[in-house]
C-alpha cells in the first residue's frame, strides 16, 4: 500500500504537468492600410467578457477557448476639401479559438462614396444612365471641364434629394420613392437599391441619431421622420412621427442646426421656421408659432427675398440659405436665429450666373457648393462668403454629363459642422 501513494501523486503531477503545458490559445492580429497619421480602432470581443481595442497589428495571448468577434469604427482622414473615409474590408468577422493559434488580417479601404461631391439630375436622358453623379475631390481646385468619377446607372424619376447617413450610404429622394443605395456599392455602375422606401420626399436630412427626416413630395405641408430602426429594411408606412400645420407651406428643404432644431424652408412663405428639438419628440404635431425669419434685400430697393430652397449651416451656426426668385444666397447669422423676425442680411451674395439653389453643402474648407445652370456647378470659396455683393462662383465644374442638378451631398460632412461625423 504504500508503495502505490507516491506511484499515485507521481502519475497525478505527471497528468496535471502535461495538462499546463498543453498550447493556450493565441490570436495574431494583422491590420493594414491604416493612413499614416491615423490609427484603426478595432474593437475585440470574447469570453469572459473579454474585450480590448487595437490600434495597430498585434497578438493577444492567453485567450479562453470561445468565440471572438472583431467589429471597427470608420477612419475619417481629414484633408482639403473633401475629406476621405476607409472601413474594413472584412467586417463583423467572427474566430472561434481551441487552444491553438489563428491568425486574423484586417485591411482598411477608402469608402468610395467618400472624397467625392455627389449630384442628382433633375431631368436627365430617358435612359436613366446619368440619374446620379460624383465628381472628384481632385478636381475641384480650379474652373474646369470633366466628366463623373462615378456613375450610378440605376433607373430613377426625377432627383430631388440625396443625403448620406453616417455610415456613408447614400439615400435619394426619387418621385415616390426614398432609395438607399449601399456603401459599398457606390463604385459601381448598374447599382440597384438596397432598400426602397415607398414615401414620396422633396428633401432629406439626417439627425444625431440616424433617423431620417423629409418633407412631403405631395403636399409640402408635412415633416415626417423615419426612425433608424425602420430604415434596414424595404417597405412603406415606415413614419413615426408627422409634423404639419399652419407654420409649413411649401416646405422643401430641412436642415438641423447644432443643438439639433430642425430648420425648414417654406417656398411659399418666402420664410425659413425652426422647429425645436423638444418638439421633435412627439409623435405627431399640428406646429404654429414656430421662430420665423423673414428676409429683405438691402436698400436702395428692398423686397422680400422670395423662395427659400437650399439650406446649410457653417461651422458657426450661420444659417446660409438660397432664395431661389432673386437668385441671392444670403447668410443669417447664428444671432438673428433666436426669434420670429423681419431682418437685412449683412452677406446677401447675387449669383451672377444662371443657379439652381435645390441644395447648398459646405466642404472642409468652408467653401458652399450649389448646382448651377444646366451642365455647371460652382464652388463659392470662404473668402467669397465673407462679404456680400454680385459675384460669380471662384470655380465653375462644367460637365456633359449634368444636366440640371438637384440633390447634392458630400460624405463624410467636414469637421465641427451640425451633424458631422
Amino acid at each position: 500500500m504504500k508503495t502505490w501513494i507516491p506511484l499515485l501523486l507521481l502519475t497525478v503531477l505527471s497528468l496535471a504537468g502535461l495538462y499546463a503545458q498543453q498550447p493556450v490559445g493565441v490570436l495574431n492580429v494583422s491590420i493594414t492600410n491604416v493612413p499614416a497619421g491615423e490609427e484603426g480602432k478595432i474593437r475585440v470581443t470574447g469570453p469572459n467578457n473579454y474585450s480590448r481595442v487595437l490600434e495597430r497589428s498585434q497578438k493577444l495571448e492567453n485567450l479562453a477557448d470561445g468565440v471572438y468577434e472583431f467589429q471597427s469604427d470608420i477612419i475619417i482622414q481629414r484633408e482639403p476639401s473633401i475629406s476621405k473615409a476607409l472601413r474594413l474590408t472584412n467586417l463583423n468577422t467572427r474566430v472561434t479559438v481551441k487552444r491553438d493559434t489563428q491568425a486574423v488580417t484586417f485591411a482598411y479601404k477608402q469608402m468610395p462614396g467618400s472624397d467625392k461631391i455627389w449630384m442628382g439630375n433633375q431631368t436627365a436622358p430617358a435612359n436613366a444612365s446619368l440619374h446620379i453623379i460624383a465628381y472628384a475631390d481632385e478636381v475641384l481646385a480650379g474652373s474646369t471641364t470633366t466628366t463623373p468619377a462615378t456613375r450610378l446607372t440605376s433607373k430613377a424619376t426625377s432627383i430631388r434629394s440625396l443625403a448620406f447617413d453616417k455610415d456613408g450610404n447614400l439615400w435619394v429622394a426619387d418621385a415616390g420613392n426614398i432609395n438607399m443605395y449601399g456603401w459599398n456599392k457606390l463604385g459601381d455602375t448598374n447599382v440597384t437599391p438596397t432598400i426602397t422606401l415607398a414615401h414620396d420626399a422633396a428633401s432629406l436630412a439626417f439627425d444625431k441619431d440616424g433617423n431620417l427626416w423629409f418633407t412631403d413630395g405631395k403636399k409640402a405641408s408635412q415633416i415626417m421622420r423615419i426612425p433608424k430602426a425602420r430604415l434596414k429594411q424595404s417597405g412603406s408606412n415606415k413614419t413615426d412621427i408627422v409634423l404639419s400645420g399652419p407654420a409649413f407651406d411649401g416646405a422643401q428643404s430641412i436642415a438641423f442646426d447644432g443643438d439639433g432644431n430642425l430648420w425648414a424652408a417654406n417656398y411659399n412663405k418666402n420664410d425659413v421656421v425652426q422647429i425645436p428639438k423638444n418638439l421633435l419628440q412627439q409623435s405627431s404635431s399640428t406646429l404654429s408659432g414656430l421662430v420665423s425669419i423673414t428676409c429683405e434685400s438691402k436698400p436702395p430697393v428692398i423686397n422680400v427675398l422670395r423662395s427659400p430652397k437650399g439650406m446649410a449651416f457653417d461651422r458657426q451656426g450661420n444659417l446660409w440659405v438660397g432664395y431661389f426668385g432673386p437668385n441671392v444666397i444670403a447668410q443669417i447669422p447664428k444671432s438673428q436665429l433666436m426669434q420670429t423676425a423681419k431682418i437685412t442680411p449683412d452677406i446677401q451674395i447675387t449669383l451672377s450666373v444662371g443657379v439652381l439653389l435645390h441644395q447648398l453643402a459646405f466642404d472642409e474648407d468652408g467653401s458652399l457648393y450649389t448646382a448651377l445652370a444646366s451642365g455647371a456647378f460652382g464652388k463659392l470659396t470662404a473668402n467669397q462668403l465673407s462679404s456680400g455683393g454680385r459675384k460669380a462662383p471662384d470655380v465653375v465644374i462644367r460637365s456633359n454629363e449634368l444636366k440640371y442638378g438637384s440633390g447634392l451631398a458630400i460624405y463624410p460632412l467636414p469637421k465641427g459642422f451640425p451633424i458631422d461625423q
